[in-house]
């Protein structure tokens, strides 16, 4: 089992100290990020010291006129997972080019908080990833036809909507390949900020479905526009 797309710099701590002198634990952040750029920005977060995983899965990409290529396609387009305190979650926002946003759970926490992944999930992704010969599909988090949210990201940032429609399930597939195999990265790293990383066997895959969101006017009727799931959150209920 290949772990070409896990970048542990220091071993994640899988003891809690939150009480042991004041000592911030580490947890799994969900961090949202230029697509195409996941590995490049993982692998600078974890020249700092702070561990950082990329879903991806080694596959064999085969073109038309026969060619053959070893690509590592990320299975989470644009989302990476970085082990780190909030002090460091806050530090890594504020620096890190190409980082844009932590996931924030507003669902579940009250007041809402940055979103964590319990280590055993993490493990359990790896392994599936890492041991499989069948192609994995991530089905993101579901939206529903007249559910509320707010524009997180964009230039519509901080606009209240409400869901028209969503991306169908078949469009979330994203990756013409056959069959996974082992690979290496053999690239190195390069500035965070560009979308892509020319050296990687990383395949450029598609942005995310897009889904498209409506704001209703009294009596008149309403205006919709086509937005990322990425660049929405949904409202608490």
């Amino acid at each position: 089992m290949s772990d070409n797309h896990i970048h542990p710099s220091t071993r994640p701590a899988t003891k809690n100290v939150d009480r042991a002198g004041g000592v911030p634990t580490p947890r799994w952040h969900v961090a949202i990020v230029n697509h195409n750029a996941e590995h490049t920005i993982a692998r600078t977060i974890a020249a700092q010291g702070i561990p950082t995983y990329v879903a991806s899965q080694p596959q064999l990409r085969i073109w038309r006129d026969g060619r053959r290529r070893h690509i590592d396609h990320v299975v989470i387009p644009s989302t990476i997972f970085i082990h780190c305190t909030e002090p460091q979650r806050r530090t890594l926002l504020q620096t890190t080019p190409g980082l844009h946003r932590f996931l924030i759970d507003r669902a579940t926490a009250t007041p809402p908080r940055p979103a964590t992944i319990p280590d055993q999930q993490i493990q359990r992704l790896r392994f599936m990833l890492g041991a499989t010969d069948t192609p994995v599909e991530f089905i993101p988090r579901p939206l529903t036809p007249g559910q509320h949210i707010t524009v997180i990201r964009g230039p519509l940032r901080g606009l209240h909507a409400e869901i028209l429609t969503t991306p169908t399930p078949s469009s979330t597939s994203s990756a013409p390949t056959t069959s996974p195999t082992s690979t290496t990265d053999n690239s190195s790293t390069t500035h965070p900020s560009s979308t892509s990383d020319p050296s990687d066997n990383t395949i450029n895959t598609p942005y995310p479905p897009t889904a498209r969101i409506l704001i209703r006017l009294h009596q008149l009727g309403c205006a919709t526009v086509a937005i990322s799931p990425l660049d929405i959150q949904p409202l608490p209920a």
